[in-house]
């Protein structure tokens, strides 16, 4: 049927093939339509735009999901199952992710206030969920990430950092 490598790498850019057939599909409204339907398809050709842009960035993500342990994220909750370690951390308690080869392979660091760091294999069943996780932090540079996950270097690096120096919200007055 189909190879097992042309399937991963079909699955890993799922939503930019998604985008290609709505886009598609929106341009022959917009071009062959009058009316309303050609105001849906220039509206779902802006969509596939979006969508594209979202997918690139999860493809970019996703790695081969070979590597050692599951990753849950359910309500905000970072869940980590492995074989030497795990633990959990919620949204709100990060204080730090960074990205750095341990053991010979890259993996995600989250540290937490008072805790253990939690290490996460970049390549870890369900790790692609992050994504998620981590777009959903406050300042967070999206391409900035992506950018040093492709890089092949040893030293750690830091992607995010909560700022909490001199909260307003850390006074009572």
């Amino acid at each position: 049927m189909i190879r097992a490598e042309a399937k991963d790498t079909l699955w890993r850019w799922r939503e930019l093939g998604l985008a290609a057939a709505l886009g598609a599909l929106g341009l022959y409204w917009a071009s062959a339509s009058y009316g309303l339907i050609q105001i849906i398809g220039y509206a779902l050709s802006a969509v596939a735009i979006l969508l594209a842009i979202i997918g690139i960035q999860r493809g970019r993500f996703r790695n081969s999901a070979q590597g050692q342990g599951v990753v849950t994220f359910i309500e905000g909750q970072i869940t980590y199952f492995g074989p030497y370690s795990g633990g959990g951390v919620t949204i709100e308690d990060m204080s730090c992710i960074s990205l750095k080869t341990v053991a010979g392979e890259k993996s995600w660091i989250i540290e937490q206030p008072a805790n253990v760091a939690l290490i996460i294999p970049v390549d870890a069943k369900g790790a692609d969920q992050l994504f998620d996780a981590f777009a959903a932090l406050p300042g967070i540079k999206i391409e900035y990430m992506l950018a040093q996950l492709s890089h092949e270097r040893e030293a750690s690096v830091i992607i995010w950092q909560r700022d909490t120096y001199l909260g307003a919200n850390k006074y009572l007055h």
